[in-house]
């Protein structure tokens, strides 16, 4: 299991990474800007490359195969260990999708990633192949959920641009988030 694996500090072939990331990728591409989710649900806020709480949240919070998690963005950047964040998230993803939700924080672009330490990380424990790709995967990632139709959550705030839901589901969110505007 690749839980146990990178708790012991393991670090993954390079192959294996960018097979996980690309059957993430085919999966996110697929999603809405604005996912639907229904109750109950578990909500997790920034999770900033602290890998060991990522670990405790789903040994509390319950397993993804009985459990519904929504991660609000903000895998990445901070903490010494986001690229084993962000590789749990995503095979967590690719073995239950319909149960692991992910949104894009502000530190899922270029510039944050590379104002932040995930940039470095990635180019000493792998290379500049693993990290484009992996942008680009950040580039896929929903927006926004919606909980019981009734409930908006984004990894930030709302925008003042945002006058209805279908105002996010009309964004291209394939690309860099531009300096203002929805997306950022």
């Amino acid at each position: 299991m690749i839980r146990d694996f990178q708790k012991k500090e393991g670090l993954l072939a390079k192959n294996d990474v960018i097979k996980i990331i690309s059957l993430a990728f085919s999966i996110l591409k697929q999603e809405p800007n604005a996912l639907t989710v229904k109750d109950p649900v578990t909500i997790v806020g920034d999770i900033h490359g602290q890998y060991y709480d990522l670990i405790k949240l789903l040994t509390v919070g319950g397993e993804p195969e009985k459990t519904k998690y929504l991660f609000l963005g903000d895998f990445v950047d901070r903490g010494s260990f986001s690229m084993e964040v962000i590789i749990l998230v995503l095979a967590l993803k690719i073995n239950f999708p319909k149960t692991v939700f992910l949104l894009r924080g502000n530190h899922e672009c270029r510039q944050m990633t590379q104002s932040f330490n995930f940039r470095q990380e990635v180019l000493y424990k792998y290379d500049a192949e693993i990290y484009d790709l992996l942008i680009d995967l950040f580039d896929s990632l929903p927006l926004a959920a919606i909980i019981n139709g009734k409930f908006l959550a984004v990894h930030g705030g709302i925008s003042p641009e945002l006058t209805t839901i279908s105002d996010l589901q009309k964004i291209n969110r394939f690309k860099e988030p531009p300096k203002a505007g929805l997306i950022w």
